[in-house]
Order: structure tokens, then C-alpha cells, then sequence
């Protein structure tokens, strides 16, 4: 096999990285990306737990906001429309993101 095709992590990230080490970043980013969309729009209510602690401390940060929002936009406060229109606009904004 060429010794170009073998895999050299110190290049990760350069210009000499190998192609698979692009694909596997974009790959990450897009099930990032589907995690957040997910949780953002309420497809994702909370349940279970991802392996990596560190997703899931920022998925759980991301419910804990959703639920925050939801919770102030019932009540018959000041803030309550601000909250609605919150959760609304990030709704929206959520849509354009594709993976």
C-alpha cells in the first residue's frame, strides 16, 4: 500500500491530512449539528443520555434553556411574550439546519 494512504495523525488538520479525517469531521459535526436541531425544536425531550459526557452536558444545557422558555412563555408575566417570541425565533432558526 502507498505510504500516502497510510495514516499519519500528525497531519490531522493540515493540508496533508487524509481524506477519511475530513469526512470523520464533517461526519461529527453533522450529528452535532442533529443533536442541537433536535433538542431545539422538542423533537428531543430529554429522554436517556448520549456516551460523550461532553455533548451531553451541552444537549442537557440546550433542554435546560428549551424548558426554561417554555415554562416562562405560559406565565401572564412581562417577560412571558419575550419568552414565546425566543422560542419561536429559535425554532425558525433551526430549520436551516441541514445534515
Amino acid at each position: 500500500m502507498a505510504e500516502s494512504y497510510l495514516d499519519k495523525p500528525e497531519t490531522d488538520g493540515t493540508k496533508d491530512a487524509h481524506p477519511s479525517y475530513w469526512r470523520g469531521r464533517a461526519r461529527g459535526t453533522s450529528e452535532l449539528l442533529r443533536i442541537v436541531k433536535n433538542v431545539v425544536s422538542g423533537e428531543d425531550p430529554g429522554d436517556g443520555t448520549i456516551n460523550s459526557p461532553v455533548i451531553e452536558a451541552a444537549r442537557r444545557a440546550i433542554l435546560i434553556y428549551r424548558e426554561a422558555l417554555i415554562h416562562a412563555s405560559d406565565k401572564s408575566t412581562f417577560l412571558s411574550k419575550q419568552a414565546q417570541e425566543a422560542l419561536e425565533k429559535a425554532e425558525k432558526e433551526v430549520e436551516k439546519i441541514f445534515y
